[in-house]
């Protein structure tokens, strides 16, 4: 049986991973889920020994007990938490720890949890958005280092979370349900995922197709390609009231949002709104990325998500 060790196991990303794999019995005979918390006390930690993983105590900022965490792992799912640091190096440092352990351990398959580096998609247009570069900048140093250690890497990289509805929807000024951002209603995209139950159907189609095959893949994962309008629309549909859509400027956008991170969160709009997240026309090979998936496994869609989840707005 192959050990799987996920980071960031009781969170959206590894808990999506690991639970795809333990609610499985053909996955589950073929996988051991290793499962890193900082604190296996936690109920969210022992829900998941009692589903059959093991745990393991890790510190991402000390290397020798990364390497105890990682050691005897077929394959590792490696995320960090940008927003519990807030800094682009701290991240990038424990990024390359992980991957350093990885490599040290012999790990045959890394899956690596990513994002575009914006600065240079957008020729350095959008310079404000640390917490997908410093993502990037660890995937470019794991293809960098990986030569000669025996160590295949993949790239899961995530959409715009649906979780994210619940704030982004917010009375207009008519008093409306409405979102807003500096996007074109029509031109821009929102790369919509499910973050919780589509990123263990991703991860495992990688890790089922192989280190040998999945080495290189930047894996783009959307649930559903939308522009602000058919967005709203769709929430409407499901929510039974109006949902309007409002394109504002971005400095007007900016105030909407907590002043630490406004320009952030303006930037990673604008990213949708002008690059598309990923690029510009990124959503055309969406089913390209999507031969990724787990087999028998199907994305969660915008109307699903919030038909689950809802109701979406409050009050």
């Amino acid at each position: 049986m192959s050990i799987v060790t996920i980071f960031g196991a009781t969170g959206n990303q590894g808990g999506s991973v690991a639970s795809t794999i333990l609610s499985s019995p053909e996955l589950k005979q073929k996988y051991k889920v290793r499962a890193i918390t900082r604190d296996p006390s936690k109920a969210s930690a022992q829900a998941l020994a009692s589903a059959g993983a093991e745990l393991v105590q890790a510190d991402l900022n000390n290397a020798s007990s990364l390497q105890k965490a990682v050691e005897g792992s077929y394959a590792v799912f490696a995320i960090t938490d940008f927003w519990s640091l807030m800094s682009k190096d701290a991240e990038v440092k424990q990024g390359r720890n992980i991957a350093k352990a990885a490599f040290a351990a012999g790990v045959k398959h890394l899956i690596w949890s990513s994002l575009p580096h914006a600065t240079k998609l957008t020729a350095g247009k959008l310079t404000g958005i640390p917490h997908f570069d410093s993502k990037a900048e660890v995937e470019e140093y794991i293809e960098e280092k990986k030569l000669g250690t025996g160590t295949k890497a993949s790239y899961f990289m995530p959409g715009t979370f649906m979780s994210n509805l619940g704030t982004m929807i917010n009375p207009g000024q008519d008093g409306v349900p409405t979102i807003a951002g500096p996007l074109d209603p029509e031109t821009g995209r929102y790369p919509w995922i499910d973050i919780r139950a589509d990123t263990g159907k991703y991860v495992v189609g990688i890790l089922e197709a192989g280190p040998e095959k999945a080495d290189g893949a930047r894996v783009q994962a959307v649930g559903e390609w939308l522009n602000p309008n058919e967005t709203v629309r769709k929430l409407s549909e499901q929510e039974g009231k109006t949902i309007n859509f409002a394109s504002v400027p971005s400095e007007v956008y900016k105030g909407f949002l907590p002043p630490a991170i406004a320009e952030e969160l303006t930037q990673t709009m604008e990213l949708m709104g002008q690059y598309h997240y990923y690029g510009v026309g990124a959503e055309k090979y969406q089913e390209e990325n999507d031969k990724w998936l787990l087999k028998g496994s199907s994305k969660v869609g915008l109307k699903e998500y919030a038909e689950k989840n809802g109701p979406l707005v409050k009050g």
